[in-house]
């Protein structure tokens, strides 16, 4: 039996015509699709000993291509997740694009952006990046704050990718007033903290939030970068010295060294007791005492120690305290203390997205979502907040930790369908989520296998960064501007074998932790030392490798 729908927005005539079209030439079309999915699985080409964590990877590959939108008249990027949100998200587009950009689907990245970025100045007109919009042009959210920091950040990625400066040109005047925005309209009390909703959809957490705050430093880095890219030196300058300062103040203002741990927020002692009297009873529903008499114990402490500024709270235990290890400005001691509490609130799935919520299945090996019957993420795990700590371990050299929490995340890998990743671990929420992408392809193409790419300059550095069970292992076809890197890797028998293929003629360079006298280089290879004593391998020829 062969069933047909075809439609138009247009007539009844292109309607039919459509259905004949399909009619007769279904094979062709098939055939074509079937080429573009071997196509999408060639790019970003991934092989290591894990075998579910390659499948995996494929699959989420199929998955993003499932994911686009393409509305005549409206335009075309990402949905956020399928079926519920099939339309489009600035946020959820900003973490997933990054990892777009590693698997070579470019032009759903470029789209994106496009629509994103064309409808928030229709809307807003100030650099504030929308949150959330129907396929029928409706906006619902003009931006939670994080949005317009990520943003940025986004920009920064993908040019390193691209290397394009008229892509920076054409984004970076959205850049700049969003960062005016952000610090001008939002930081009241002017102490760079801007006010108002991150990540964590809880009534009531919208005064500085620890997201916000981190992903605003790493905004001002990054446009520093963009800045000096485009021959702004006084503007880079200026959010240099900006994202200095607030790496800094985030690191003395929102760490409590009780908790071990980043703030949720910080806020007002009337706006904590408030949250708090909220959480007791969220944690009392959901039958957590050890919740409920730790956040009791926060209270009367704060009862018992009034203060009449804003202070740092930890009350949520919220997976965005760990946003300061992903962006990389949290110090190495709170990091360690950091990661280490943060591996109290996982279960063999992931990373709660709420740690309060933390059950008995933190210490199990199995287990489902036991959702509750009207639609509700109370209780989740889920592969962002995960994705996030895969790259935050990897930042502070635990590749080992990272992927133990890949593995956790592959688990859920066709859980209830076969070849997707649910958004809520391992099977509740939306049946394949654009997120999912930020925390496979982020750590295993620019941490664990370690391409940075600086495509501007047609140069590519490798620094591996890989766990100790990968001990042989290779990442073929990565799309770097106009070029293609395959990376090959092995580690045995005391022997390391390090081998970068391009198919143009950029500079390649390899960075380890290695003796130069111990090292064999392919032909034409230059060695060095770098200013902390790393060995720098360097060739412009179309392979560099180096055995150890």
């Amino acid at each position: 039996i062969s069933l047909v729908i075809a439609g138009s927005m247009i007539s009844e005539e292109e309607a039919i015509a459509n259905y004949k079209d399909i009619m007769e030439n279904w094979l062709s079309y098939l055939k074509s699709k079937k080429e573009r999915y071997a196509s999408l699985a060639h790019k970003t080409k991934l092989t290591t000993p894990d075998t579910d964590i390659n499948q995996a990877f494929e699959w989420l590959k199929y998955n993003c291509d499932w994911l686009v939108r393409t509305v005549p008249e409206i335009g075309s990027g990402i949905g956020a997740g399928i079926p519920d949100y099939p339309w489009w998200f600035g946020v959820d587009s900003e973490y997933a694009l990054q990892g777009y950009m590693a698997i070579g689907q470019h032009d759903a990245v470029y789209n994106t952006i496009a629509l994103l970025d064309s409808v928030s100045e229709v809307v807003n007109g100030n650099g504030r990046i929308i949150h959330e919009m129907s396929t029928n042009g409706a906006v619902f959210n003009p931006g939670n704050i994080n949005e317009t920091p990520q943003f940025a950040s986004l920009i920064w990625k993908i040019y390193q990718w691209n290397g394009d400066k008229s892509f920076l040109e054409k984004y970076f005047p959205t850049i700049e007033k969003g960062l005016d925005w952000l610090l001008t309209e939002n930081d009241k009390d002017g102490n760079m903290f801007p006010d108002g909703f991150g990540m964590m959809e809880i009534h009531g957490l919208d005064s500085e939030m620890i997201d916000v705050a981190a992903y605003t430093q790493k905004a001002f880095q990054d446009a520093s970068e963009i800045a000096s890219a485009l021959g702004y030196r006084g503007k880079a300058i200026a959010y240099s010295e900006t994202a200095h300062e607030m790496a800094m103040l985030i690191n003395e203002q929102f760490w409590s060294e009780e908790f071990n741990s980043y703030a949720d927020f910080i806020g007002t002692d009337e706006q904590a007791l408030h949250l708090i009297e909220d959480a007791i009873v969220r944690a009392d529903t959901l039958g957590k005492p050890w919740a409920v008499e730790e956040l009791k114990e926060t209270k009367a402490a704060i009862l018992a120690n009034p203060a009449t500024k804003p202070r740092p709270f930890v009350l949520h235990h919220n997976w965005v305290v760990n946003t300061p290890m992903e962006v990389g400005i949290a110090d190495s001691d709170k990091a360690e203390k950091a990661l280490q509490t943060a591996e109290k609130f996982v279960n063999p799935f992931g990373v709660f997205v709420t740690g309060i919520d933390r059950d008995e299945s933190a210490g199990s090996d199995d287990g489902s979502f036991k959702g509750s019957k009207i639609f509700s993420y109370t209780g989740a795990v889920m592969t962002l907040p995960t994705g996030v700590q895969i790259v935050a371990e990897n930042n502070y050299g635990r590749p080992d930790k990272a992927l133990n929490y890949l593995k956790r995340m592959t688990r859920s890998f066709s859980y209830a369908l076969p070849g997707s990743i649910y958004e809520v671990s391992p099977d509740y929420g939306m049946m394949t989520q654009a997120w999912n992408i930020y925390g496979y392809a982020v750590p295993i193409v620019e941490q664990f296998f370690g391409i940075k790419p600086d495509a501007a300059n047609k140069r590519v550095m490798i620094k591996p960064q890989m766990p100790s069970e990968w001990n042989e292992a290779s990442l073929e076809n990565v799309l770097v501007g106009d070029n293609s890197i395959s990376v090959f890797y092995t580690n045995k028998e005391g022997v390391l074998d390090i081998r970068v293929e391009q198919e143009a003629d950029w500079t390649l360079e390899i960075v380890i932790s290695a003796d130069e006298n111990e090292a064999e280089v392919s032909e034409g290879a230059k060695l060095s030392t770098t200013d902390n004593q790393m060995l720098l391998i360097t060739s412009s020829e179309k392979t560099l490798q180096i055995k150890l």
